[in-house]
Parts: C-alpha cells; structure tokens; sequence
C-alpha cells in the first residue's frame, strides 16, 4: 500500500506542486478577504430580523459568490486555509430555504462566534451582536 502511495507521488509530483501552489494562493487570499468581507456585514445581523430587499441582479450575483466561497471553504478544509469560515461566509452570502435557522445555529457555536468577531476586529469593525 505505502508502495502504491509512493508510486501515484512520484507519477503526479507536478500536479500535486501545482496543487500546492494553488493552496498557498487560496490561502494567502483568504487571509486578506475575510475580514473585509466580514466588516461589510452589519453588526446587528445576528439580532436584526428584518429582510433586507435587493434586485435579482445583485441577488444572483451574491448566490454565485456565496456559491464559490463555500466550494473554496470544502476545499480549505484539507488544504491550507480559513476552511469553515469560507464556508460561513458562503452560506450567509446565498439565499435559500432556512437560511436564518441555519445562521444562527452556526453562530452559536462560541469558538466560531469569537473567530467570526476577531476576523472583524481585523478590519476595525465592532463585534457581532447575539
């Protein structure tokens, strides 16, 4: 087996670089976006029931970019980068069915909660509300 292992390494070795590489970049990208894309959402999300109301242009638009976030954070979770909070990200980007009671499921969760809130601080935004 570990014969077998070594074998499809050495037979993919570029591939697996440029996997590497590409996971680097990935990384390095999210690192800088997440706390942007973080400060954009409002404090009070959390706490604020109201629906906000936009067109289908800018609604399909964020489904795409929800869409890509979250595939991003599945492949973050075995390469190197914010993984979850990708995939965080992803979901309050997109609409869809229970959206909200999967929201705040996920939010009350303490430790996603408190890096969801240091990520903000790193773009100088106050903490989120519960």
């Amino acid at each position: 087996m570990i014969d077998f292992v070594k074998n499809l390494l050495v037979e993919y070795e570029d591939i697996m670089v440029m996997i590497g590489v590409i996971s680097a970049i990935i990384f390095i990208i999210s690192l800088a976006i997440m706390p942007w894309i973080l400060g954009k959402v409002p404090a009070n999300y959390f706490t604020n029931c109201e629906k906000y109301k936009s067109n289908i242009i800018i609604t399909t638009l964020k489904n795409i970019a929800g869409f890509v976030l979250l595939l991003a954070g599945i492949v973050m979770l075995v390469t190197p980068g914010q993984g979850i909070v990708s995939i965080i990200l992803g979901l309050f980007l997109m609409e869809f069915p229970g959206k909200r009671t999967l929201e705040l499921k996920l939010i009350s969760n303490e430790s996603t909660f408190k890096i969801l809130n240091w990520l903000r601080s790193k773009a100088g935004k106050p903490p989120f509300e519960r």
